[in-house]
């Protein structure tokens, strides 16, 4: 006769459960095609996300020297520093990016609930 050992609970992944919400906001969204950059002058756009992300990355590193940090400067440089690039896969990496930190803030958010 065989013993058989009982494995652990396997624990959820936090960033699957966080994903499968994002997929779920995604679907609503639809398809609708819509240039990364709007406006009547995408280069005047692109230069005043340069700007937000400079004054966004100087806020950062200001809280972050005084360990006073937060998901809003971090997310925000982010943010407009994927929108300030010229290149298509120079924003599809810089908004790969910010979807990480959009799920590790929610993330965050998730574990001081608990």
């Amino acid at each position: 006769m065989t013993e058989t050992t009982k494995r652990p609970a396997r624990r959820t992944d936090r960033t699957a459960a966080v994903v499968a919400e994002v997929k779920a906001a995604r679907k609503v969204l639809g398809d609708e095609p819509m240039p990364l950059t709007g406006g009547q002058r995408p280069a005047k756009g692109r230069a005043h996300h340069q700007r937000e992300s400079n004054r966004w990355q100087s806020i950062e590193m200001s809280r972050r020297l005084a360990a006073t940090p937060g998901w809003d400067s971090t997310i925000l440089a982010a943010a407009f520093g994927a929108l300030a690039k010229d290149e298509a896969q120079h924003v599809r990496g810089g908004l790969i990016h910010l979807a990480a930190l959009a799920v590790a803030a929610v993330e965050s958010i998730d574990q001081e609930a608990a």
